[in-house]
């Protein structure tokens, strides 16, 4: 019965809201983490290829990032609602697809376990297969991207199909989704962006495969995210704003390396400025106006200080650590070689 549908979104949302405020998305930790690995390990060998293909990526329910994000709301609604919990499962993202149908047909044409090999599978999230009144649809939870609502996909399009909404709206950018199954292949949710900037409209297409659970979640898109070049440390409230944190291009040459902040001030404000890694270098000697705006910001990423100023200090090496970024950057564009004709 739909009554019964929309008491059970209701229990959801309120996990999944109550998650978004108390976790982060973080893909600065892990950043770190593959830095301080790769010269443990490899400070005789150059190679990080090598290192990032072998390298055992640590898992943790305090540096989260899409994938165990969608771990972590199964787990919260595993405690008090194991039925539900159960029939949730991972399920694999591709983004920016171009060709949605030229997609589908080489996935289905070679299976998609054979085809991954030219897949990116950039993020991952969370399906449930639902039944509302004998008509089949999926519900899809999606705290990587910050969504605070339980989406639900029906196969007919009609109530209590989710359709267009709102996912920011802020003056500068409004940001819009809207998820259906695909025509081509009911095994896939094409997943449409909406951007508007100064009256300008741009959308942007991505494939949700949800025929089966995503099993390799860890080992494709963690691994994947390592030499990603863009990292975040991101705060979030119960209806995924993102309030607070900071992000980064990572950049070939150190001296152009540069790391936003971004946090809430007064009378609905936000403050946010661009620094530059060397300052954070030495952890003794960090300017007092810099500080200030660490100060600030610790607290809303509900850090202590004295961990914020180590990560920054963290970050700084790892960008100052000229032949490591090449090589990030290198496989980086490896991947996205390899899979741009998706």
């Amino acid at each position: 019965m739909v009554w019964q549908y929309e008491d059970l979104i209701g229990l959801i949302e309120t996990k999944l809201q109550r998650m978004l405020e108390e976790t982060h998305y973080n893909t600065a930790n892990n950043f770190v983490d593959f830095h301080k690995a790769y010269r443990g390990a490899h400070s005789a060998d150059p190679d990080l290829r090598t290192h990032f293909q072998n390298y055992t990526i640590p898992i943790n329910r305090r540096h989260h990032m899409c994938v165990s994000l969608a771990m972590e709301i199964v787990s919260r609604l595993a405690e008090q609602h194991p039925h539900i919990a159960e029939r949730c499962y991972l399920v694999s993202c591709e983004e920016a697809v171009e060709e949605s149908e030229a997609y589908i047909h080489h996935c289905t044409e070679k299976d998609i376990e054979h085809a991954g090999p030219g897949l990116e599978k950039e993020h991952a999230l969370v399906a449930m297969k639902i039944e509302v009144g004998g008509r089949e649809g999926v519900l899809i939870l999606d705290p990587g991207y910050h969504v605070a609502r339980a989406v639900t996909v029906m196969k007919d399009q009609c109530y209590p199909h989710t359709g267009w909404f709102t996912q920011s709206d802020e003056p500068h950018c409004k940001r819009e989704y809207c998820y259906v199954l695909s025509h081509h292949d009911s095994n896939f949710i094409t997943w449409t962006e909406r951007v508007t900037r100064a009256g300008k409209q741009q959308y942007e297409m991505s494939l949700i495969y949800i025929e089966r659970p995503y099993r390799t979640a860890i080992d494709v898109t963690v691994r994947r995210n390592l030499v990603y070049n863009f990292r975040s440390l991101l705060s979030r409230d119960a209806k995924g704003r993102v309030c607070a944190g900071l992000y980064f291009p990572v950049v070939l040459n150190p001296g152009d390396a540069q790391v936003t902040l971004f946090y809430d001030s007064v009378n609905d404000t936000q403050v946010k400025q661009k620094l530059k890694f060397s300052s954070f270098k030495d952890p003794k000697i960090i300017p007092d106006n810099i500080m200030a705006h660490l100060e600030n910001l610790a607290p809303q990423l509900r850090m202590e200080l004295t961990d914020l100023i180590e990560l920054m200090s963290d970050l700084a090496d790892s960008m100052q650590d000229a032949e490591f970024v090449k090589q990030v950057l290198d496989i980086n564009n490896s991947i996205t070689e390899m899979s741009a004709d998706n």
